[in-house]
């Protein structure tokens, strides 16, 4: 399929974006009219293990043996992923951001997908809308869309980078990360996400991943972005088993990661919380999710 080129608009809102070596990235794609939508967490006689799972459709990058880990782990690693970014606008003293997650349908668009891709996107949509309780699919042809996730050919990224620092609405670290994924082979993929400044609610989301990647490469980059633009930013060398780490050790979701996304995605948790408030709500959460504190 030939890639296509979208326009990039500007946002009333803050920027977040994480990137790594396997990348992550989104931008604003028009204005934000989320709905509400209910969200919530399935009981723990639902988190059922991996090897009981429907296996996604994904090839190269799959599931590996996990590491044991605590409901301390948990916290500590939801903490540190779901309230830090490499990048944001609106950084509080200690260097956290504040819960930002989405509250309505999230409808994506895609660009330069080949037929595999657009497969394994949409089962992975239903997989994490079975986790979140987000309403996810790909937008129909005259539907709006708030999700744009773009696999980029070499001789389109420096156009397309070149068209969204011309926005001018990107922050300078935000801009910085943009222009090193551009330019630097080991970022692979990133994820841009805008959020409303008053409420904490995504609004919009940008995946963008370079075309040429191998199989391995390509998949983990759709299955890592598009879990991080749901909420979870940031990436910690410390958190394992997760794919949101730099490693490369672990390549799909693991049922820590996918913890991670319940958690977040539980009611008491709300958009807009910073750390002091989340801490005792994701204590409990986990403690719900997790009576016995391990797998």
């Amino acid at each position: 399929m030939r890639y296509a080129r979208a326009a990039v608009t500007g946002a009333l809102a803050l920027l977040t974006l994480s990137i790594t070596g396997c990348g992550r990235s989104a931008t604003d794609l028009g204005p934000q009219q989320p709905r509400a939508t209910s969200v919530g967490v399935l009981p723990p006689t639902d988190i059922v293990s991996r090897r009981d799972r429907v296996p996604l459709p994904f090839y190269a990058a799959k599931p590996r043996p996990e590491t044991p880990y605590s409901n301390v782990d948990v916290l500590r690693n939801f903490m540190s992923i779901a309230l830090r970014a490499e990048a944001a606008d609106d950084f509080a003293p200690d260097g956290s951001i504040a819960i930002s997650k989405w509250q309505g349908p999230v409808r994506y668009r895609l660009a330069g997908a080949q037929p595999r891709d657009k497969v394994q996107i949409a089962a992975l949509s239903q997989h994490l809308s079975d986790l979140t309780g987000l309403d996810i699919r790909e937008a129909y042809d005259v539907e709006r869309y708030n999700m744009d996730i773009r696999f980029v050919p070499r001789e389109f990224r420096g156009a397309e980078m070149r068209e969204l620092l011309a926005t001018n609405w990107l922050g300078p670290r935000v801009a910085r990360l943009a222009e090193g994924w551009r330019d630097y082979e080991s970022d692979r993929c990133f994820t841009l996400t805008t959020r409303d400044p008053g409420t904490g609610v995504t609004g919009t989301a940008h995946i963008f991943i370079k075309d040429e990647l191998s199989p391995i490469w390509r998949e983990t980059c759709i299955i890592e972005e598009m879990a991080q633009s749901l909420g979870l930013l940031n990436d910690d060398p410390r958190a394992s088993p997760s794919i949101f780490n730099d490693d490369g050790v672990y390549q799909s979701l693991t049922s820590q990661d996918e913890l991670l996304l319940r958690i977040l995605y539980d009611p008491r948790i709300e958009s807009g919380m910073t750390r002091r408030n989340v801490l005792p709500l994701a204590e409990q959460v986990i403690a719900d999710l997790r009576p016995a504190g391990r797998r």
